[in-house]
């Protein structure tokens, strides 16, 4: 159908892309309505170009469903270069939007669907600002990064960055999801920029030609995963290295703790000693002044007496918590160099070390009676070797 005088003030939205990749379906989600002819079937069911008038938002439209350009015979493609040419012909001198539909196998974007877009964007030289490509028919159990994987990949198949791209789900029988495609559909619509798009090139596209690029495709194919996987890897070496350097900043905060503690069960130790002794004073001056209890000297001897033994009892229950912290740092401790030992394959980081010999021999600490040590070096030497 040629524009008229009357609307060319429409703009229009066609809709291109190979067979069986649901350009109707997505043609008649957009309209609100069955239009556009579907089915399922071996052949392609559009082998017209069909078109009708429809509003979005504040906007006239006249939409176009396009046949699929790559058939199995020389004459059907001529057949389909010329439906596609038609379409673009009516909106010669006329803005519109481009949608691309391209389908997938297993989620990898399919060779013939990059060969069409090469092959009609070198005829008309899409502008990225018109232009809207949609990966449709997707599992929604896709992995998470598959969108964003995908997009980095559909970008160097295609040469260009589109104004948007559209990841659509396999749609249930029961047109439920139906609603929700059609508002995301004419909300990306309403928010590109139609264009004029002048014809350059004749659409040209054989067999052989089709052949040809496919085997270009498999290997730029090849390329962008090999590319992704590089990039994965750097990106997974990366976190493995903050990762790691995470674990050795919690060692270090580890080990500064452990060697507090056994500075102060040094310091309850000493303390210990001197309640003891002192205790055992007011204890003998206690029994010296037993026969006379109201005294001030027993008074005096016993008051500090049970002082004493009021801050033995704390020094006691201090210690048996400074006990069980450092029994849960050298359990911590030993989860850390687990899993330093994964990240560096089995190999434990020089660090490690540095930090254990500044604690086993710092003097400090020398005369502590803990098994913390003990323990932690028996630990090193089963897990990463001896280290004397």
């Amino acid at each position: 159908m040629m524009i008229s005088q009357e609307t060319r003030d429409i703009y229009a939205i066609i809709i291109v892309g190979n067979s069986g990749v649901g350009k109707s379906v997505l043609g008649n989600i957009i309209l609100g309505r069955q239009y556009f002819k579907h089915d399922f079937s071996a052949r392609s069911v559009t082998d017209q170009t069909e078109s009708t008038t429809c509003q979005l938002g504040d906007k006239y439209y006249r939409i176009y469903n396009i046949p699929g350009l790559i058939e199995g015979d020389e004459e059907r493609i001529a057949l389909n270069r010329r439906e596609v040419s038609r379409a673009f012909e009516e909106q010669t001198g006329h803005s519109f939007v481009i949608i691309y539909v391209f389908g997938h196998q297993n989620g990898r974007i399919r060779n013939e669907d990059v060969v069409t877009f090469r092959a009609i964007h070198n005829a008309y030289r899409f502008s990225p600002d018109s232009l809207i490509t949609v990966v449709n028919g997707l599992s929604p159990d896709r992995p998470s990064t598959y969108d964003k994987e995908t997009q980095t990949t559909l970008i160097g198949l295609l040469g260009m960055q589109p104004g948007r791209i559209c990841f659509i789900n396999h749609l249930k029988l029961d047109g439920t999801q139906e609603a929700d495609v059609r508002t995301y559909l004419i909300d990306t619509i309403l928010n590109v920029r139609p264009e004029v798009h002048t014809k350059t090139n004749d659409i040209n596209l054989m067999i052989d030609d089709v052949r040809g690029l496919e085997a270009e495709l498999n290997k730029l194919q090849i390329e962008v995963e090999s590319e992704r996987h590089e990039h994965e890897a750097m990106i997974a070496s990366m976190e493995r290295e903050y990762e790691a350097t995470q674990r050795l900043l919690t060692l270090r905060r580890l080990f500064g703790q452990a060697k507090a503690n056994l500075r102060r069960l040094e310091s309850f130790r000493e303390q210990q000693e001197h309640l003891i002794y002192m205790l055992g004073q007011w204890e003998a001056e206690e029994i010296v002044y037993a026969d006379d209890p109201s005294s001030d000297h027993f008074i005096l001897a016993r008051t500090n007496k049970q002082d004493a033994e009021e801050e033995l009892a704390k020094n006691v229950t201090t210690q048996h918590q400074i006990d069980v912290a450092l029994n849960v740092c050298r359990g911590d401790i030993e989860q850390i160099c687990y899993e330093l030992g994964q990240i560096y394959n089995g190999k434990l980081d020089r660090e490690y070390y540095i930090l254990f010999d500044n604690l086993r021999f710092d003097s400090t600490i020398a005369n502590v009676k803990h098994s913390f040590l003990n323990d932690l070096y028996k630990f090193t030497c089963h897990h990463f070797g001896d280290i004397d």
